[in-house]
């Protein structure tokens, strides 16, 4: 291992002593012909890993819940030192994720395009960082604030900026990113020190953009063409799937649904501004556009490409596929029945 066996439980533990909810993520599995980390160097990092949940479509390798242990997602999070003691016993290697909304809010700048945008929005209003921070290990930076009782948004404006309030969550340090480098506390600045209120010209693009979930049911487009009566019927199906997910496992649900739904405009049976639309409704209505956007818009891109790409013949002989679970029945019968052409 790079790390001490238990390391990140002892970290686990000592956030919750902090009274900050904790709760087990996934984590990076290097490649076996990957190189280690040096123990002890930060800046030693290896290929691109798998995540432990091996899914090889996971948009977020180490850095979405574990879900035999936190079905829940973030609202299992605990402080319980026994809860904590017993995940990280089977799972020692589990990422930590710390709930956001309580102790403090998380401002999360992702890459050098994040950092620009922030870097702008400080100069324009003479602005200052303060309070803890953290270098992820993507090469981006969580500035930990006061909580403000907002809920997770995308301040208006700032491309690549997140805010983690409530009901969201933020990997902590010492984790480990799939690139291979760790989440790391700046020099000086971890939760030893105050808190920093945000700053007057962030919350103003906050509250322009606070998320809001739509009651109804999803609302379909109208089409220009009579969609064939199964594949209408697959649609709705899929996004009240969507629509209805639970946290922990929207994503998949998202990536499966895009999925089943972009066979069917392959085949001509459903019209692709419609599915789009109807996937984004159904998104916002169970929260995932909202809490998670661009991870929420790379799940849609990478489900529409798998439901447009030509068919593959299975190698001889035949196997189950365990990567991709098969469409639901009506988008399977909607498209046999397209290609046989009724």
């Amino acid at each position: 291992m790079s790390r001490p066996r238990w390391q990140l439980r002892d970290a686990a533990v000592g956030y919750a002593s902090r009274g900050i909810p904790v709760l087990p993520l996934h984590y990076p599995l290097p490649h076996r012909n990957d190189l280690q980390p040096v123990a002890g160097d930060p800046q030693a990092a290896v290929a691109q890993a798998e995540c432990s949940c091996r899914d090889p479509s996971c948009g977020q390798p180490g850095k979405h819940p574990l879900g035999s242990l936190v079905p829940h997602g973030v609202k299992d999070a605990t402080c319980n030192r026994a809860r904590i003691l017993a995940w990280w016993t089977r799972h020692p290697q589990a990422n930590i994720g710390l709930a956001t909304g309580d102790a403090f809010d998380v401002l999360d700048i992702d890459g050098p395009a994040g950092e620009q945008a922030i870097r702008e929005l400080a100069a324009t209003h003479g602005l200052q960082s303060a309070g803890p921070l953290v270098r992820t290990g993507g090469g981006g930076w969580h500035y930990y604030l006061a909580p403000t009782g907002l809920g997770n948004a995308h301040p208006a404006g700032l491309a690549h900026v997140d805010w983690r309030g409530r009901g969201g969550y933020v990997v902590a340090p010492p984790s480990r990113h799939a690139s291979g480098h760790p989440y790391q506390w700046a020099g000086g600045r971890n939760l030893d020190i105050p808190l920093a209120e945000i700053p007057a010209p962030l919350r103003a693009r906050l509250e322009r953009r606070v998320p809001q979930r739509s009651p109804g049911p999803v609302e379909l487009a109208a089409s220009a063409a009579p969609a064939d009566r199964y594949a209408r019927a697959a649609l709705a199906e899929e996004l009240a799937r969507v629509a209805a997910a639970p946290v922990g496992h929207r994503n998949r649900q998202l990536w499966e649904s895009t999925r089943n739904l972009y066979n069917l405009v392959a085949t001509g049976a459903l019209d692709h501004y419609e599915v789009d639309q109807g996937l984004l409704q159904a998104a916002e209505r169970c929260g995932l556009l909202a809490e998670e956007p661009r991870q929420t818009h790379r799940t849609l891109a990478s489900g529409r490409q798998i439901g447009l790409a030509p068919p593959r013949r299975p190698r001889q002989p035949p196997s189950p596929d365990r990567t991709h679970p098969a469409p639901t029945p009506l988008a399977r019968a909607a498209a046999e029945r397209i290609k046989e052409g009724r």
